[in-house]
């Protein structure tokens, strides 16, 4: 039996399988992707699965289905994953949907998607949008994180999950699109020149200090 090409966009599995990742700006899908998902349930037998990072997976493909799979969804408009570099932020609705919002979180997301995610980086690095300090996007504990307040956004660094959960560290604020893209571009840079393969940012916050991530990203 040859050994299959990898192919960009199909993920293998511990038992053998296949998996596909799309990314869902803000947490919404389109109806053509929607669409696309459920003929690839119906014809490759995929399960499909909404992570926690706003992403819809699909799982239990051998090899072949996987492809006819990915030809499915990248001909209705779905974004494969790829490539390693900066994550799709984590996007709460914001205002106006959300009552207690104090910014609106679907322009900055869709901003960042567009001109800060294709950023490559060595090991990953989260992003998050949250309309209000409630942060139920859990800004508050991503590598880098925008809090919403009346004026803008709280940037917060340093942040993650996973077995010792960690809150991020308020370093500034930013009043623009524009300006949060910018901070995320710094922070992919900054990220890639002192960490090769493991770690998160909150290893270059101790290392370098919160004035020096500061003064590096622009704040």
């Amino acid at each position: 039996m040859t050994e299959e090409k990898k192919i960009p966009g199909l993920i293998p599995q511990k038992d053998g399988s296949y998996a596909i990742l799309i990314e869902c700006v803000n947490g919404c899908i389109t109806p053509e992707v929607l669409a696309a998902a459920q003929q690839v349930q119906s014809t490759a037998g995929a399960t499909l699965h909404m992570t926690t990072a706003q992403k819809l997976m699909f799982l239990d493909m051998d090899h072949d289905n996987a492809l006819k799979a990915l030809e499915i969804l990248e001909s209705a408009g779905a974004a494969v994953r790829k490539t390693r570099d900066v994550s799709q932020p984590r996007v709460c609705v914001g205002k106006p949907y959300c009552p207690i919002a104090l910014q609106e979180t679907f322009p900055l997301g869709e901003a960042l998607c567009r001109e800060a995610v294709r950023v490559p980086i060595p090991p990953k690095m989260k992003v998050g949008v949250s309309g209000c300090p409630a942060c139920c996007s859990w800004a508050n504990i991503m590598d880098v994180g925008f809090v919403g307040y009346r004026n803008g956004y709280k940037v917060l660094v340093g942040g993650h999950g996973g077995y010792r959960p960690k809150p991020g560290t308020e370093i500034g604020t930013v009043s623009t699109h524009g300006q949060a893209v910018e901070v995320v571009k710094r922070a992919a840079a900054l990220f890639s020149s002192r960490v090769e393969k493991k770690g998160r940012f909150d290893k270059v916050v101790a290392e370098m200090g919160v004035d020096a991530v500061k003064a590096e990203l622009g704040l």
